[in-house]
C-alpha cells in the first residue's frame, strides 16, 4: 500500500528536518519539504533505517514515480533542494531524471580524468614522430613526466577533461610559472598537445588551451642569452679545471671534481657537444678519431659524428685508467654507471661560487662574468665563427642542429671534412693557449689509421 503523505503542514526549516521522527506505533512516515516554486520534494524517516530519504515524487509519460536524491544528514537541506530544482526542470522538458541520471553515470565512467588522460597521452607522445620524423628521446619522455608530476598532477589530475577551463588552467600556469617562467611555457606546451589529444578523442569539445600564449600566464619568454667566453676565459676555465682536480683515488681533494666531470668539461669544450652526450659517452661509440653519437642520445634524433682532435683523444686516454666499463666518464659515486649531466652543470657553477644563493667569492672563477654549462657551447660555435670563419650552417651542423631542408640534400661528405678540419683547428688552439699555462700539460694520443 501506498505511503500516505502526511496532511501536516511540511518542512521549511533544517531544525525541522533534525527534529521530524517516525510517530509512535508508526514504521515510517513523510512530509512535504518546501521549495519555492517547485513541489514533489519529501523527506521521509523509517525505524529501520538511520538516515532519512530525500525524495521526489513526480508525474512523467502519466505515470506517477519517485527518484530518491540522497539522505540525510549526508545531504542537507540546501542541497536537497538544488538537486530537487534540477530534476524538476529535466520533468519540465519531458526528461525522465531517474533515466538522466544514469545517462550521466554511464558519461562519466567513459569520461577521463587529467591524470588518465595524461597516461594515454604520454604513451601516444613517446611513440609519435616529430618535426625530424623521429620518436622523442626517452630523456625527453622523461621530462615531460617529470613536468607533469611537479607542477600540474596536484591541481589538475582528479579533475575531468570535460571541466577544464581557459580560467582555471591559466591560474595553475600562472603559479607554475611564478616558481620558473621557463617551467611555465613548458607546461603549456604539454597542456596544449594533451588536450588537442583529448579533442580528438571527444573527451573534450574544444581545447581550452588553444591560442594560450605564454605572455597570458607571465611566462613571455626572456632574452635569448649572448653571453659566450672569449678565448682567456676559457683558458682560465681549463686551468681551473685542472686546479680542482687534485686526484686522490679518483676524486678530487677539495671534493670539487673528480676525473670524469673534469675531463667531461674539457670534452664539452672541445667538441661543442651537448652535456647529456658527453656524460652518457660509450666506449663503443668511439672508433679511432670519430665519436659517433646515435640517434637516441641527440636531441634530434638523429646519428651524429663528432671528429675528435689529439687534445680531446688523449682526455680518452686518460679515461681509460679511470672507467672500468662501458661508459667513458664513470661515476666515482654510483660504479658501473655514467656521471649525471646535472653534475657537470653543477661543477661548473661551483667553480664559479654560484651553486648556492649565498656566492663564494674565493671560488677560481668567481671574477668570471656569470655563465652556464649552455653557454660554453655558444661559445666554441663563436670561436670556430670568429677564429676559423667558419659558415654558420656549417657550424649548425657541427652542433647537430636540424639543417634547412635544402642544405641536407647537398654533399654531406665534403661537408663532414670541412667540419673535421675546424674540431682539427680548435683541438690545436686549444692546446696552443694550455702550452703557456704550468697546469695546461698535457700528452696526445697517437693516432692509429
Amino acid at each position: 500500500m501506498a505511503e500516505v503523505q502526511e496532511k501536516r503542514k511540511g518542512i521549511t526549516t533544517s531544525k525541522g528536518i533534525e527534529n521530524f521522527s517516525v510517530p509512535e506505533g508508526r514504521k515510517k512516515a513523510r512530509l512535504s519539504v518546501s521549495n519555492g516554486g517547485y513541489g514533489g520534494l519529501a523527506l521521509e524517516v523509517r525505524t529501520d533505517r538511520e538516515a532519512k530519504s530525500w525524495l521526489y515524487r513526480y508525474r512523467v509519460v502519466d505515470k506517477t514515480v519517485e527518484q530518491q536524491l540522497g539522505s540525510y544528514p549526508q545531504m542537507g537541506l540546501a542541497e536537497a533542494r538544488k538537486k530537487h530544482r534540477e530534476a524538476a526542470e529535466l520533468v519540465r522538458q519531458g526528461i525522465d531524471p531517474r533515466k538522466h541520471r544514469k545517462a550521466e553515470k554511464a558519461r562519466n565512467q567513459a569520461a577521463w580524468t587529467m591524470s588518465e588522460a595524461f597516461e594515454r597521452w604520454i604513451e601516444f607522445y613517446a611513440s609519435s614522430p616529430g618535426r625530424s620524423g623521429k620518436a622523442p628521446t626517452e630523456r625527453t619522455v622523461s621530462k615531460q613526466r617529470g613536468r607533469w608530476r611537479l607542477y600540474l598532477e596536484k591541481p589538475l589530475g582528479g579533475a575531468y577533461v570535460r571541466d577544464m577551463t581557459r580560467r582555471y588552467l591559466i591560474e595553475v600556469l600562472e603559479q607554475v610559472a611564478t616558481r620558473a617562467r621557463e617551467e611555465g611555457r613548458q607546461c603549456l606546451t604539454l597542456l596544449r598537445q594533451l588536450l588537442d589529444y583529448c579533442e580528438d578523442r571527444e573527451q573534450i569539445e574544444d581545447n581550452p588551451a588553444a591560442g594560450l600564449k605564454p605572455a597570458k600566464i607571465k611566462a613571455r619568454p626572456g632574452k635569448p642569452r649572448e653571453r659566450y667566453l672569449k678565448l682567456p676565459e676559457l683558458k682560465a676555465l681549463w686551468e681551473a679545471v685542472d686546479e680542482k682536480q687534485i686526484v686522490l683515488g679518483g676524486i678530487a681533494s677539495s671534493v670539487v671534481l673528480s676525473t670524469s666531470v673534469a675531463n667531461a668539461i674539457k670534452l664539452l669544450l672541445l667538441t661543442g657537444a651537448r652535456r647529456a652526450e658527453v656524460a652518457a659517452m660509450r666506449w663503443t661509440e668511439v672508433k679511432r678519431d670519430t665519436w659517433t653519437i646515435p640517434a637516441e642520445r641527440t636531441k634530434s634524433g638523429r646519428e651524429h659524428k663528432v671528429h675528435l682532435s689529439d687534445l680531446a683523444l688523449s682526455i680518452l686516454t686518460e679515461q681509460r685508467k679511470c672507467s672500468k666499463n662501458e661508459f667513458v666518464f664513470e661515476s666515482v659515486r654510483d660504479a658501473g654507471k655514467p656521471i649525471h649531466y646535472d653534475t657537470i652543470t653543477t661543477a661548473v657553477a661551483r667553480l664559479q661560487g654560484r651553486n648556492r644563493k649565498e656566492h663564494n667569492d674565493s671560488a677560481p672563477l668567481y671574477q668570471l662574468a656569470h655563465f652556464t654549462v649552455h653557454d660554453l657551447r655558444r661559445s666554441v660555435a663563436t670561436m670556430w665563427t670568429e677564429t676559423f670563419m667558419a659558415d654558420p650552417l656549417l657550424v649548425d651542423a657541427m652542433l647537430a642542429h636540424v639543417p634547412p631542408r635544402l642544405v641536407g640534400t647537398y654533399n654531406k661528405s665534403k661537408r663532414y671534412q670541412m667540419q673535421v678540419d675546424i674540431w682539427e683547428k680548435w683541438g690545436n688552439t686549444m692546446a696552443e693557449i694550455m702550452e703557456t699555462s704550468p697546469a695546461g700539460n698535457v700528452v696526445f694520443m697517437s693516432r692509429k689509421h
